[in-house]
């Protein structure tokens, strides 16, 4: 922070410079430049204070109380400790102009509740007469009374929505449905896997899905997504870890092993025949090399053939949402 820039010499200076402001009269206004601290004990100023462009006001475990108006130009900075003391506190009774920068120096301790840096008088003050344009939280204002307050308080982030659903064993959903969700409509999603960008996308071109291309979720990874609504809010899902489901579909190969230059049946069990309709045996040798793919047709059973090579080749069963892989081997 800047404030470490201050040298022990600037400090002495200053605190004289500040002890000849308290005698002015309080109608006359004090232009103030150069680096200005204030020490440990709270000070009044009776008089209007005008922040110059270049000034730096250091409020060293200080509260500043004024009396009289305080404009800030275009460049003046005001640094200041920010704990629940109120170390750094500037109470004006005037009005606040112009526009001047708070640098705040978080106290460790500090839990993220409210934190006021600034009340002047209402009445003729401007909402951007103090702002935070280097820091990670936002400096607010509020109306109580004749006055306004610019404050900031943490922002806390929203409580994870238990918005993942899984589909079989190859595909995670967010649930867009607004009736069972908790009212939310999502219209765009970004997804991750353990942490790092997976995919992102909107709910037309499907974003609001994320399928592995066939094999089984990585039993071993934490999947989150991020979906925003209509309006630009974003939600943040609770973490999903995939969780193996049985299917209701039994897949068989025989004989198994398969003698050389013969074929395997593939019988399929299920109450459900529709599935069978679009249903696909694919097979791959141990590299993962693609050998020739056998259609269901909606049957039941079929008979595939295999290389002339003795080995160990996987058999891969797809239909609909199911995938099943089954080792085979060729004697």
């Amino acid at each position: 922070m800047k404030k470490k820039k201050l040298i022990t010499r600037y400090i002495l200076q200053c605190m004289i410079l500040f002890s000849a402001l308290f005698l002015q009269a309080q109608t006359q206004p004090v232009n103030l430049r150069g680096k200005i601290s204030i020490g440990g004990d709270t000070v009044n100023v009776h008089c209007q204070i005008n922040l110059k462009e270049s000034v730096e006001l250091y409020l060293q475990n200080a509260s500043l109380l004024v009396t009289g108006n305080f404009t800030g130009e275009k460049g003046s900075e005001i640094y200041l400790v920010a704990d629940a003391y109120r170390h750094g506190f500037i109470n004006i009774s005037g009005t606040a102009k112009g526009s001047s920068e708070i640098i705040p120096d978080f106290s460790d301790i500090w839990d993220g509740s409210r934190m006021d840096f600034v009340k002047a008088y209402q009445n003729g003050s401007e909402s951007s007469a103090f702002q935070i344009t280097d820091n990670a939280e936002n400096l607010k204002y509020e109306s109580v009374g004749n006055y306004l307050t610019w404050f900031i308080e943490k922002i806390k982030p929203n409580p994870c929505l238990p918005l993942i659903v899984q589909l079989a064993n190859h595909t995670l959903l967010v649930n867009n449905n607004s009736e069972t969700n908790g009212g939310y409509r999502f219209v765009y999603y970004t997804w991750y896997k353990d942490g790092q960008l997976l995919k992102e996308g909107s709910q037309a071109d499907n974003g609001g899905s994320y399928y592995t291309g066939g094999d089984d979720i990585d039993e071993k990874a934490e999947y989150t997504v991020e979906a925003t609504d209509s309006e630009g809010t974003r939600y943040l899902s609770c973490p999903y870890r995939f969780i193996r489901l049985s299917l209701p579909v039994n897949v068989a190969v025989y004989p198994n092993p398969v003698p050389r230059n013969s074929k395997a049946n593939i019988q399929v069990e299920t109450e459900d025949l529709s599935i069978l309709k679009n249903a696909s045996v694919e097979i791959y040798d141990l590299l993962g090399q693609y050998i020739g793919k056998s259609n269901m047709s909606g049957n039941s059973l079929i008979s595939v053939g295999f290389p002339p090579k003795s080995g160990v080749y996987v058999l891969k069963f797809k239909a609909k949402d199911y995938v099943k892989d089954i080792k085979v081997v060729v004697e």
